[in-house]
């Protein structure tokens, strides 16, 4: 589970963020484990990655995103000012406020059964069951709460409180800054999936596979530091690690996101890039029957491998071609 922090803490920072509850964690406690923000050194002119896909009368501009940055980081390029420039229309995976009212439905979704759901702590095993009830506390989750909720789900909102912790926060995220030029300047801000579809479908994956893992996880965690559950026991973290972000800054792809070997990371990859890419490709193919410059800001990692947005769009006929 250690290895798919970084998975986890992106989707809970693309999805879960706009909800309330997710936000709701102990500011006391969360402080008492807050590190200084890395020093951010850049001795590169950032050049993201950007594709194009269009046609006679639609051009629609792919750019790869990193969901929360922390302070000073710089990824605009000149291409990608010209592209903003140009666009008529940012398209994200769930907007602000998109995701606030699908958040809200997914949370009275989660609460009418809550109640009803056998602690996780209870299905695992004494050891294992406290360490669980231990991390809630670390990172200022209510336990009661904590130990009740789906536990990916848990998971990825105690993740979103270590980035932030660590110095990495969504208000510096891509998306945040593309919202608010977008909507300054008066242009339409959209949506390309459901956020409560795709956290359905993560939470219909079988958690006694999720289980088996935390148990393995838990037990090795030494129960006291947060970070050494959420990157690994004997890891060497000074902050916030930035090398991903500045890979990708670069234009340099990120196909190498890793899920773990377990059953789990194989449908939990599968949900979250997959059959999401797949259907991107499906909106893609269909927005190219409407005219007009669209700006398709999501995750990086959508970008990158072998199941990425473009080979799904090449299965459709369609190229997307890279800007240098």
């Amino acid at each position: 589970m250690q290895l798919a922090f970084s998975v986890l803490a992106g989707l809970a920072a693309a999805l879960l963020a706009p909800a309330a509850w997710a936000q709701d964690l102990d500011a006391d406690v969360l402080s008492r484990h807050k590190q200084p923000a890395p020093a951010v050194t850049q001795d590169y002119e950032p050049s993201p990655a950007i594709w194009k896909l269009a046609d006679e009368d639609t051009t629609i501009y792919l750019f790869g995103t990193f969901h929360v940055l922390p302070d000073g980081f710089r990824w605009r390029s000149a291409e990608l000012d010209r592209v903003v420039g140009e666009a008529d229309e940012l398209v994200l995976e769930t907007s602000d406020a998109d995701g606030e009212a699908e958040s809200q439905d997914l949370m009275v979704r989660m609460l009418s059964g809550i109640e009803k759901r056998v602690p996780t702590s209870q299905r695992l095993s004494p050891e294992a069951g406290e360490k669980w009830l231990a991390l809630a506390k670390l990172t200022g989750t209510p336990p009661a709460v904590f130990d009740r909720m789906p536990p990916i789900l848990a998971i990825m909102a105690v993740g979103l409180g270590q980035l932030d912790a660590m110095g990495s926060v969504r208000e510096n995220g891509v998306e945040t800054a593309l919202q608010n030029e977008f909507a300054a300047a008066g242009k339409p801000i959209g949506s390309i999936e459901n956020s409560a579809d795709v956290f359905a479908n993560v939470l219909a994956i079988d958690e006694d596979l999720l289980l088996a893992e935390l148990e393995e996880d838990l037990i090795a965690w030494d129960g006291e530091d947060p970070e050494g559950f959420f990157l690994g026991e004997g890891t060497e973290a000074d902050g916030l690690d930035l090398a991903l972000e500045h890979r990708w800054a670069q234009g340099e792809p990120i196909d190498d996101l890793d899920f773990g070997d377990g059953e789990f990371g194989v449908l939990f990859e599968k949900v979250l890039l997959e059959d999401r890419n797949r259907a991107w490709a499906e909106w893609l193919d269909g927005r190219l029957d409407r005219p007009g410059t669209v700006l398709v800001a999501v995750g990086a990692g959508h970008f990158s491998g072998p199941k990425s947005v473009q080979v799904m769009l090449a299965e459709r006929g369609l190229a997307a071609e890279r800007l240098d």
